[in-house]
């Protein structure tokens, strides 16, 4: 059960420790990143970016294994054991929540369940390849912003969420920061879209954006347009997260799904 202690930072509850914490842990991380010690993120950034790679591999039930210098390894067929243990870990965490009556770990195992199904079945082998291309700068974008929006939700006991959220939202914070001055800087022309690799350099016709523009056909503007967009969009989903749980609307959920579930949950 969360504490209600005035300067409980474990505290799901405090409205002091959810409207103050957020933002200044944030702003301490894009001091960090602009700092001389900001390199020391940088590892964090590159694995969020394989992540978001790996992520649609995993959704779609393709094997795939995420490094920290700049490489995933994503096997090109699907893999009906990989499906079945996302699954079964997905149902894990929505059972969990249901034991402790907790909204949101429900209502994330049921949305991951779903998006896994539809793009496991669903997705042709060229668009899952798409899909997973994209998935590296924009993992930098949607990955970040749920490091950060998951601060406000609580999840079942035994993840121990209660002081890891923190250096989560640390790093989040700082890799979207990093993310979203890059591609605004691209859009007005201060920077070039980085065609290449990190492993083997611009000249490698393998990397993300090289793929979309080559296999893909997706234009230069196409490509600037949709990382804006995408970046646009993940900003206002933290601020409406934070937002929607500072205002306490979330509560208005509780009693409707008590009564639909006929269980009580916790707030």
């Amino acid at each position: 059960m969360a504490k209600e202690g005035r300067f409980d930072l474990s505290s799901y509850d405090n409205a002091l420790v959810k409207a103050v914490a957020p933002p200044v842990v944030a702003v301490l991380a894009v001091l960090f990143h602009l700092s001389s010690f900001g390199f020391l993120l940088e590892g964090f950034h590159v694995w969020i970016h394989e992540v978001g790679h790996a992520s649609i591999a995993w959704l779609s039930s393709r094997p795939a294994v995420p490094l920290p210098f700049g490489w995933t390894n994503v096997e090109p067929t699907k893999s009906v054991a990989l499906y079945l243990f996302v699954l079964v870990a997905l149902l894990a965490l929505a059972a969990a929540g249901w034991r402790e009556r907790r909204l949101w770990p429900m209502v994330l195992g049921v949305v991951l369940v779903a998006a896994q199904t539809l793009m496991t079945w669903s997705l042709s082998e060229e668009r899952a390849h798409l899909w997973m291309i994209f998935g590296g700068v924009g993992g930098e974008f949607y990955l970040s912003a749920a490091m950060m929006g998951l601060f406000f939700f609580e999840f079942p006991e035994r993840f121990k969420w209660g002081a890891c959220r923190y250096v989560v939202l640390f790093i989040g914070a700082a890799s979207f920061f990093e993310s979203y001055v890059f591609w605004k800087q691209v859009k007005r022309g201060g920077q070039g879209i980085p065609f290449g690799s990190m492993i083997n350099g611009e000249n490698d016709g393998g990397g993300d954006m090289n793929i979309l523009s080559v296999e893909f056909h997706w234009t230069g503007h196409q490509i600037v347009f949709t990382y804006n967009h995408l970046a646009d969009a993940c900003l206002v989903a933290v601020i409406g997260v934070y937002l929607f749980f500072n205002l306490r609307l979330d509560r208005a959920f509780y009693p409707l799904l008590s009564r639909f579930l006929s269980l009580g949950l916790r707030p």
